[in-house]
């Protein structure tokens, strides 16, 4: 940190740690142990935060997104849905000697397993409980009308409930367990699926074991939605395989069901919004982005989508905790770097924004390409916090850096000229290099008998008073002051920010100089002092203008003939009597129409030709 320059709090702290680590490894090794330092932290608060609900609510968000707009396409033509809908429900009501929906008919719906059988189906599962029968002739009779029937049933049960032991079983069932379907964290989206909840395999489980033959994972997985089949229109839109109503299946053309697994759900799609069939058994899922899963997805469906991704070998690759690990460190790691660099802090949030951005742009490219499935609200925090974290300090270390070579600069450039020029608005070169100038050199008159007659401690007080005044008026017209030589003063327009109109800014100076330097002397005459006249002289010209001395120390200055015309001018205004001076290049130079008297082409030591001078009157000036 620059000398003199103090900061209080975690950045102070921050900014004398790194100044300590330079001091004794160098800036390299500081500024990485730095970022290192950091990227820990904000890694460490983005991890602890992935842990609370808001971020795994929203990080649940970006994974149903992401999953539903990666959907893989299903097995064409491996499935087909018999719903039991509105027109089914009539049809079982209609066959039912009760006329009631509940209990479901057993006898109808046998005889809808055996048209499905009859049309060459590869197996059926029965999303609807077969547990429970409310007679032995109810069995018997659902028994007997399914006994021909080749394809495998698989039907689920209450996992409580042992087949052969709690209820009847038919040699034609195979069963499976009802509870597959596993609900994600506390928002209720089904997300997993266990292949083996309890005692007997799920209902996907078990009908991929009968028809294909399927090695089943060992353990719950993350389903990995299907796209919707193409084929499907009007109200089954969204749906995995083509659906046909369990009323209509003896009039279904065999071969849109042949070879194909079929699963019968007990509530599916409604035909239109208004329907009667009943939507308990909709469930919400990564799909309700897409059109036709808005208002959830059937559950038989989700048990489609289940099976066709174990029948296809892929899954959802989740990154373990290491990964994720090294993911937040990356993306902390990338925004400190980023950081480091000072921003307005409207472009620093677009930064943050345009990485989180791009970071969830890939996450979604690589889930769709490669089904790898990474943490992103945790990456995106880890970046935030990494990029404002350095680049908070990085401010805090400029705005040290600006403090110190304000106060630097200050004794020789107006306040404004630093401001522009450690804002960054202003360029100045560093070294020497010739450069369009005008130079003013003042000088006070009688200024050995004023330090002579007066007490130290009067005479403090009135130079002091009247150089005040000087430099703040050459500050307003944004002077640079090369030196200050007892009662002298040597400035700089032009330099070292270049302005084209410095000879306009050099001779307004003078002029409201002039008019400040008459007051004075009237009220230091009034208080008895011998307050002598302000002479000053004004050249422009190519000067010499940088930074000039050894390697402890040099002073930013200009060299060149400007220099010596100017010397020479305000020495000269002792012989015409006046009080300003200036050359005829600055004449040329300057635009504004100020009153001008020409004296003369005076002979000047030191310089080979006579030059053209030039006064002007002030006394019509008002101060501001």
């Amino acid at each position: 940190m620059p000398s003199g320059v103090k900061r209080s709090g975690v950045l102070g702290s921050l900014l004398a740690l790194r100044d300590r680590l330079r001091a004794s490894g160098g800036k390299g090794l500081a500024d990485a142990l730095v970022l290192a330092g950091v990227t820990v932290v904000a890694a460490s608060l983005a991890l602890a935060m992935n842990v609370t609900t808001p971020v795994r609510f929203v990080e649940n968000l970006t994974y149903d997104f992401r999953l539903a707009l990666g959907v893989p396409p299903a097995q064409p033509g491996a499935f087909a849905i018999v719903k039991v809908d509105d027109l089914a429900l009539n049809a079982m009501r209609d066959s039912s000697e009760c006329r009631c929906l509940a209990p479901i008919n057993k006898a109808w719906l046998a005889d809808v397993l055996v048209a499905l059988d009859a049309k060459g189906v590869k197996a059926i599962g029965l999303d609807y409980l077969l547990d429970t029968w409310s007679s032995d002739e109810e069995f018997e009779a659902f028994s007997q009308r399914i006994a021909g029937v080749k394809a495998p049933i698989v039907a689920v049960v209450d996992p409580a409930m042992t087949p052969g032991v709690d209820f009847k079983v038919s040699p034609k069932i195979r069963y499976s367990d009802a509870k597959a379907l596993i609900l994600t964290d506390y928002d209720g989206v089904v997300r997993r699926y266990d292949p083996r909840p309890g005692k007997m395999p799920a209902l996907a489980t078990e009908v991929g074991i009968a028809a294909v033959g399927l090695k089943p994972p060992a353990g719950p997985f993350d389903i990995r939605y299907r796209a919707p089949d193409p084929t499907v229109e009007a109200e089954n839109a969204g749906a995995i395989a083509p659906s046909f109503s369990a009323a209509l299946v003896e009039f279904i053309p065999a071969n849109q069901l042949k070879d194909k697994i079929v699963f019968i759900g007990r509530t599916t799609r409604a035909a239109t919004a208004d329907a009667d069939t009943p939507v308990e058994d909709m469930h919400t899922t990564p799909l309700r982005f897409l059109e036709g899963h808005y208002r959830g997805t059937p559950g038989v469906e989700v048990h489609v989508h289940a099976l066709s991704q174990m029948m296809a070998g892929d899954q959802v690759k989740r990154s373990g905790p290491l990964w994720t690990t090294a993911i937040v460190l990356f993306s902390a790691l990338f925004g400190s770097f980023i950081g480091r660099s000072t921003q307005s802090w409207w472009v620093s949030v677009g930064i943050v924004f345009l990485g989180i951005g791009i970071g969830a742009a890939g996450a979604v490219l690589l889930y769709k390409y490669t089904a790898v499935m990474v943490p992103m609200v945790a990456p995106a925090w880890a970046f935030a916090f990494g990029f404002f974290l350095l680049s908070r300090l990085s401010a805090a270390e400029l705005q040290n850096q600006r403090a110190f070579y304000s106060s630097t600069l200050e004794r020789y450039l107006a306040p404004q000229v630093i401001d522009r020029m450690v804002g960054g608005q202003e360029q100045v070169k560093i070294g020497a290099e010739e450069r369009e100038i005008t130079v003013m050199i003042s000088d006070l008159e009688n200024f050995s008998n004023l330090v002579a007659s007066l007490p130290l401690e009067t005479f403090e007080g009135v130079i002091n008073e009247y150089f005040d005044g000087v430099i703040d008026i050459l500050w307003k017209h944004e002077a640079m002051i090369d030196k200050m030589t007892g009662d002298g003063i040597i400035a700089i327009f032009g330099a070292p920010v270049p302005y084209e109109d410095h000879a306009d800014r050099a001779i307004a100076c003078c002029r409201e100089i002039d008019v400040y330097a008459l007051e004075i002397r009237e009220r230091m005459i009034a208080r008895g002092i011998k307050f002598g006249y302000t002479r000053m002289g004004l050249s422009s010209g190519i000067g010499l203008v940088g930074n000039f001395g050894g390697e402890r120390r040099f002073n930013y200055t200009a060299y060149g003939e400007v220099v010596v015309i100017a010397a020479r001018l305000e020495a000269a205004n002792k012989t015409f009597g006046t009080r300003i001076l200036f050359s005829g290049d600055t004449l040329k130079l300057a635009k504004r129409d100020v009153p001008i008297e020409a004296v003369g082409e005076i002979d000047l030591k030191g310089v080979p030709v006579p030059i053209p001078a030039y006064t002007t009157p002030t006394v019509d000036i008002a101060r501001p």
